[in-house]
């Protein structure tokens, strides 16, 4: 049978799919930070925080081009438990055999958004009630040598400004409030738990085995993603902090936006990008009790100014403590009025 002599049957000639590099820009402090008003009956905000974060595969603050791993397909996996007591160069190889894989980088992002978030709920929504439904989320790439993270948060007009300025404490105070083994476990735990939950859809398959013969992903393979759950069970707190270290929540480095309906605007308070402490560790003594109210940091030779949410925070915690002190007042008051029954 002849083919027809309409019909021409060509060879495919894909386009190669190359790897994306990155420059990452810096404009002026009035380009990155911007509030907008809608003219609307409903009275709703909703605030964004965003900037660069490192790239999915290769070394944290690498965006340039990407070269194949050195290992190539012989990717040792790391030990997933190293005990406290092993000697040092023990626990040094460890760290560079899971420093080393091509899973560290993706895997310390995941498990480093499942904290933030943790965070950002327990402080700006349950701690503060500044908001209903706050997220924290990374979007990363396979070929695009650059990502970036983004804060969501909605609120009512009159406390989207303190949202907003909570939010952006919260990842600044990952420095300064120390990640301990109970979030870590937390976060594992969950992200562990999703990956299994997601290994019975068909799309989760495809998203895994994306570019696994694409020379612009050359650390993406077979080997390193059947080390996946290891990967997960063999991060450490230290490993956390590794990642950490590589983005700048500064107000120099931050974007943010804050988007208000209602019939008029809110007034925009000055100098809301404040930041500071939102501690919420067991140490901070509220006022009254012999502490002293967190302040933010000042330049030298200025005065500390309060932080307000910090305030807020301490307050809260002492009118806690004093409904249960007065509760166990009340208790023993009722407890001294019952006499024994004496025959």
């Amino acid at each position: 049978m002849r083919p027809h002599p309409c019909v021409h049957t060509s060879a495919p000639a894909p386009l190669a799919v190359a790897q994306v590099t990155a420059a990452l820009l810096n404009p002026p402090f009035e380009e990155r930070h911007s509030v907008w008003h809608l003219a609307d009956s409903d009275e709703r905000a909703c605030a964004y925080i965003g900037g660069s974060a490192p790239a999915r595969w290769g070394p944290f603050g690498d965006y340039g081009p990407l070269a194949p791993h050195p290992d190539g397909e012989n990717i040792q996996a790391p030990p997933v438990f190293v005990p406290a007591t092993a000697p040092a160069e023990r626990k040094k190889t460890a760290m560079e055999l899971r420093r080393r894989h091509p899973l560290y980088t993706s895997v310390t992002l995941m498990l480093l958004t499942e904290i933030i978030n943790s965070r950002l709920f327990t402080t700006v929504r349950d701690t503060l009630g500044l908001t209903y439904d706050v997220s924290f989320e990374v979007t990363l790439f396979d070929r695009v040598r650059a990502g970036w993270y983004s804060v969501h948060v909605t609120s009512h007009p009159d406390k989207i400004y303190d949202a907003l300025n909570a939010s952006i404490s919260v990842l600044r105070d990952v420095a300064i409030s120390p990640i301990n083994r109970r979030e870590l476990e937390r976060a594992r735990t969950t992200t562990l738990t999703r990956h299994d939950s997601d290994m019975k859809d068909n799309t989760y398959w495809v998203g895994l085995l994306t570019h696994l013969q694409n020379d612009g992903v050359p650390h993406k393979s077979l080997q390193c993603l059947r080390d996946l759950k290891t990967i997960y069970e063999a991060i450490t707190v230290e490993d956390i902090y590794h990642l950490y270290n590589f983005f700048n929540f500064d107000d120099d480095h931050i974007f943010t936006c804050i988007g208000i309906s209602g019939k008029t605007a809110p007034v925009v308070p000055d100098n809301y990008l404040m930041g500071g402490d939102y501690s919420l560790e067991e140490d901070v003594v509220p006022a009254g009790w012999g502490g002293s109210m967190p302040r933010m940091a000042a330049a030298p030779g200025e005065q500390p100014q309060m932080n307000p949410v910090s305030v807020i925070t301490a307050l809260m915690a002492a009118a806690q403590s004093m409904k249960i002190k007065q509760a166990m007042n009340n208790g023993n008051a009722s407890s001294s009025d019952v006499q024994p029954d004496r025959k």
